[in-house]
């Protein structure tokens, strides 16, 4: 019974050890490796046998010091064995174990056997391997993000700072501000904003905000980004709040804002920011305040900036600049609309005495000469005043009323001031004349079409023609598209007015001898008619032009209203094979984002930075920027209204790809486009140029 216990006892022993997923081994007292359990062959491909006596072989040469030296040490001294290495397989990889043996002993504690096991941890060496790098590669990232990135507890108290926020505040470690409040470290006036992220973000919230601080001496803004670091069940942990240095961004849009804002030769508003101030001083007439709007007309400027020459007249805009500015109070605007045009917005007006008593002050202003040029220039001023609310309340119907009135100043002798009055309202008349005919204007065949060319810059060929409308009125004679085209918007007749053009256009441009591409104006309500993709496809096959001889030009506004709806009609046409070109580039919005979201072949610089050239070091670097912007983006650049040489020369030395202007032809009849397409202007560096010197007014357009 006994020897049959003993059996069992032995066999219970061997199948346990022969089970177990570990390697079981014996040494004596010296070191020497007696047996190991079969679990070695299967973990190692080597035969027990052989292993026994040539285990060392089987360690990586990397580690056998290590594990000789751990080894040795445990024999002499007793102490547990435990230590992790890489063995070498008979296939030639690599595994990493864990091996781990005690002594046992005898009655008088010497080692007379010693018991050990040899473990596989090669799944999670690797895994605690990829953990360690995974953790370095993020640390790296932190550490070498230049945006200040700080870890916070719930408190808002400081547990991590990466380089870029120690640099910031000028530490050398971060263990000087550890634990101290965030907030502590930045200036009074952010305290505020990240007390009320640190509680979002402790909600589960994300906060974004602008700071601005000082660096040294230096104003720094920073846009600041605090959110919640959740663990794996959702519970907010941590804060993360990342600061990203935005001064040169905000500088730049400051920059951009004094271009679109800024009047660049006089550095007064210009018209877009003297509506924005109109429409809010308008708001403000509800509530009893009275405002005039003066309408201001240099006298005979034009006879001065074509005896003297450009750069003596941008002198006397400067000079007429200044004095206006002193003839206001602060909380008046005085803006330059264009050309020798400018404005007052004059508010805190009482009766129409105070507006007529400033009127007078600025007539004054500029009864004593100008110095320019070495020489004294006199010139006066016309203005017309409107008034609001007397006469009108929105913002478009006071332009309208300080415009007629200033017509009716340089009719009377000019040097004077006159207030609105409605008998003076001859161009309502004549607009409302206007927009009576223009419902038949198309039957009774009273519009054209002329065509100006578009010159490439390098070769001096002709690429294209732009096709301008025209309108002989029975009793008002040649109309200006600036002014029929307003009338034909507000009537309805704009689609047909289109339609018409479109047609017209591809006919013409069909029969030219070459391949040159014509465009077409569409206004914002073209743009907006649903049955646009239609006229177009239908003009296209009507003719048989090729679409990519169709170009299609837009203003900004289009761009910047409905984007997702003009997106998928910039898509159907692109689809046509038609082109797309921005129309009076610079005269819209401020922002370019759509120039990345929206499919554009051509940008046209607006006349009027050309018109500033070549004296205009702003108007140059517009037209640089622009034609760099074209560049980077691959969208072809045209200069519009190009009326000298001086200009042609400027635009080609900033990058601009073609020109338009007077200083190649005025629009022509379509009998004459064959005689110019088979021309080459000289572009350099004599400009054969069309007769006809440069004029104030500008070149008339249409937008259809």
């Amino acid at each position: 019974m006994a020897e049959a216990a003993l059996r069992e006892s032995e066999d219970h022993y061997r199948h346990t050890v022969e089970f177990s997923p570990l390697v079981s081994w014996t040494a004596d007292p010296e070191g020497k490796i007696l047996d190991a359990s079969s679990r070695w062959e299967t973990l190692t491909g080597m035969p027990v046998a052989e292993g026994l006596d040539g285990w060392p072989a089987a360690i990586h040469p990397d580690d056998l010091p290590t594990v000789h030296e751990a080894w040795n040490g445990s024999v002499q001294t007793g102490k547990l064995f435990d230590i992790e290495y890489r063995l070498r397989r008979k296939d030639g990889n690599c595994l990493w174990v864990r091996s781990r043996a005690a002594p046992r002993r005898d009655t008088n504690d010497a080692i007379i056997r010693w018991y050990g096991t040899i473990e596989d941890i090669h799944t999670r060496k690797l895994a605690d391997l990829a953990l360690r790098q995974s953790e370095a590669f993020a640390r790296s990232v932190v550490e070498s993000s230049t945006e200040c990135i700080k870890v916070l507890d719930l408190e808002g108290r400081l547990l991590f700072m990466n380089s870029a926020a120690l640099r910031r505040h000028d530490l050398r470690d971060f263990a000087l501000v550890a634990g101290r409040y965030w907030a502590s470290l930045l200036p009074g006036t952010m305290v505020a904003e990240v007390e009320h992220a640190i509680a979002a973000a402790k909600d589960g919230q994300s906060v974004q905000f602008t700071g601005h601080s000082h660096v040294g001496d230096v104003p720094k803004w920073w846009d600041v980004i605090v959110s919640p670091i959740s663990d794996d069940e959702g519970a907010v942990t941590r804060i993360l709040a990342i600061s990203r240095d935005i001064t040169e961004k905000r500088s730049a849009q400051e920059q951009i804002t004094r271009l679109v804002y800024q009047d660049a030769l006089t550095d007064l508003a210009n018209r877009r920011l003297m509506r924005q101030e109109l429409g809010l001083a308008l708001t403000r007439t509800v509530l009893g305040e009275q405002i005039a709007l003066h309408y201001i007309d240099l006298d005979h400027f034009k006879a001065v900036n074509d005896t003297l020459g450009h750069l003596v007249g941008d002198a006397l805009l400067q000079q007429a600049a200044d004095r206006l500015r002193r003839c206001v109070r602060r909380s008046d605007v005085v803006a330059r609309l264009g050309g020798d045009e400018f404005a007052i917005l004059q508010t805190g007006v009482h009766a129409p005495e105070d507006a007529a008593t400033l009127a007078a002050h600025v007539i004054a202003a500029f009864a004593a000469p100008f110095e320019l040029a070495d020489r004294q220039v006199t010139t006066g001023i016309s203005i017309g005043i409107a008034l609001a609310p007397r006469h009108a309340s929105t913002a478009d119907d006071l332009v309208r009323d300080a415009d007629i009135a200033l017509y009716r100043a340089k009719a009377e002798g000019r040097g004077t001031f006159r207030f609105f009055e409605p008998t003076m309202a001859e161009a309502i008349q004549r607009k409302e004349e206007l927009r009576a005919g223009l419902g038949t204007a198309l039957e009774r065949d009273e519009f054209a079409l002329f065509f100006q060319p578009v010159v490439s810059l390098r070769s001096g060929r002709v690429t294209g023609f732009e096709a301008l409308a025209r309108l002989q009125h029975p009793a008002q004679g040649l109309v200006s598209p600036a002014e029929f085209i307003p009338v034909a918007e507000e009537s309805g007749i704009i689609g047909r007015l289109g339609r018409w053009a479109l047609h017209a256009a591809c006919n013409e441009a069909v029969r030219w001898p070459e391949a040159a591409r014509v465009a077409v104006n569409l206004s914002p309500v073209q743009f907006r008619d649903p049955q646009l993709l239609g006229s177009v496809t239908e003009a296209l096959a009507a003719s048989g032009l090729p679409p990519e001889r169709l170009e299609l030009e837009i203003t900004e506004s289009v761009l910047m209203h409905d984007s997702e709806a003009n997106l998928t009609v910039l898509r159907a046409l692109r689809e046509l094979g038609v082109r797309i070109a921005i129309d009076d580039f610079g005269t819209g919005f401020s922002s370019l984002g759509y120039l990345l979201r929206f499919a554009v072949d051509r940008i046209k610089i607006d006349r009027s930075f050309i018109a500033e050239l070549p004296g205009s070091v702003q108007s140059k670097a517009i037209v640089r920027a622009v034609a760099s912007i074209g560049r980077g983006l691959g969208i072809s650049i045209t200069a519009e209204g190009v009326e000298t040489a001086e200009q042609l020369a400027m635009i080609r030395r900033q990058g601009c790809a073609e020109a338009q202007g007077y200083v190649f032809s005025r629009p022509v009849p379509g009998t004459e486009v064959a005689s110019l397409l088979g021309r080459q202007f000289q572009i350099l560096p004599g400009v054969e140029a069309d007769p006809g010197r440069r004029s104030k007014a500008p070149r008339p357009r249409t937008h259809l």
